[in-house]
Order: C-alpha cells, then structure tokens, then sequence
C-alpha cells in the first residue's frame, strides 16, 4: 500500500487522529519531543526501577523521531501539528510495512514494559496502567475498551500475540469503518 492509501481512508484518519490527542500529553495541540520524554518517564515510574531508563527514552525518542517527525532531526524545539503527523504517519507505515518486523520487534518491547508482573500475559490492571501513561490519569472505560478489543480470545489478559497483532493491525491495516478492527488505544474520537 502507498501512503495515499492510508491517507484517503477516513477511518484511518480516526484512528490516527485518536492516538495524536493521546499522545499530547499537555495539551498544546502539537507533539513535541517533551510529550515523548514526558511519556518515557511515566513508563521508567510504572517499571519501579529506573534500570531501563535508557533504553525506554531512547525507544520514545526513535518513536517521535522517525513516526512522528518524519524522520528528520528532532531538537526541543521541533513541534509536529495533527495534519503532518497524519501524513508523517501514513509514510512510515508504508515503509515499515514492507519491513513490519521493525513494527513487531517495536511491540515486543512495548508488551514487556506492560508485563510489569512478568507474567507472559497483560492483565486488566497493567492496561489500565499502560494507558494512563499517556493521559496522565486512570481512564477505566476507555482502558476497558482497549483491553476488551485487543483480548480476542476473551480469556480476561491479552497474550503477546493477541498486544502485537491488535497495534500491528490498527496502524498498518486499512478499517472499513471505524468499527472495523482493534481498538488499542480505546475509544475513537469524533472526526
């Protein structure tokens, strides 16, 4: 698929759009480096050690970098808006795409920062957890949401495989609707 495809699909869009308003973590409209510093050091408090410490920041920063920014350089300074990270995003799926072990190795990590119990399965509580890293504060419904579309099997905690297919598939899949496929990040915002 090309960007264009990415970009013509309004579901798509939605979905882009959704993870942008959670990801600005203070609100200003734009995604900054400090969101994703912000956001990395939410996940080392959550870990209860700040052992990972680099490699967490190192992953956020590559996230904002070449996602988010395009893969151009990033400073403190560099402020991405929602049109160009829509568009940012639609290339960097098509080029991770004919690369999506780049994607999967990505989720690997992100579903052990989560395991925070070590356990091999995300329970409940560790999404809960997870997403309000990003929002700054325990959103039960939304979480709740999440976990249930990712949970395919219904067992009540999300497999490695279930965590890594459900984000493989809301970015580099194309929805019918807004409906259509899993839900990692909660509820769709209204277009």
């Amino acid at each position: 698929m090309t960007p264009e495809d990415f970009l013509s699909s309004s579901a798509w869009i939605v979905r882009m759009k959704t993870y942008f308003k959670l990801m600005d973590v203070n609100g200003d409209g734009v995604l900054s480096l400090s969101d994703y510093e912000t956001i990395a050091d939410r996940f080392v408090k959550l870990q209860g050690n700040s052992s990972n410490y680099e490699v967490i920041r190192t992953l956020f920063h590559d996230l904002f970098q070449y996602i988010i920014a395009g893969g151009g350089a990033v400073d403190a300074n560099t402020m991405i808006g929602e049109e160009e990270f829509i568009t940012n995003a639609a290339k960097a799926v098509t080029v991770i795409e004919s690369s999506l072990e780049v994607g999967r190795q990505k989720n690997e990590v992100f579903f052990d920062l989560i395991d925070t119990d070590h356990s091999g399965q995300i329970s409940r509580e560790e999404y809960r957890k997870y997403l309000a890293i990003y929002s700054g504060e325990d959103q039960p419904e939304r979480a709740d949401k999440a976990f249930n579309s990712l949970d395919t099997d219904g067992n009540g905690s999300i497999t490695r495989a279930e965590f890594i297919e459900g984000h493989m598939g809301y970015w580099f899949t194309l929805p019918r609707d807004q409906t259509d496929g899993p839900l990692p990040y909660g509820s769709l915002i209204d277009a």
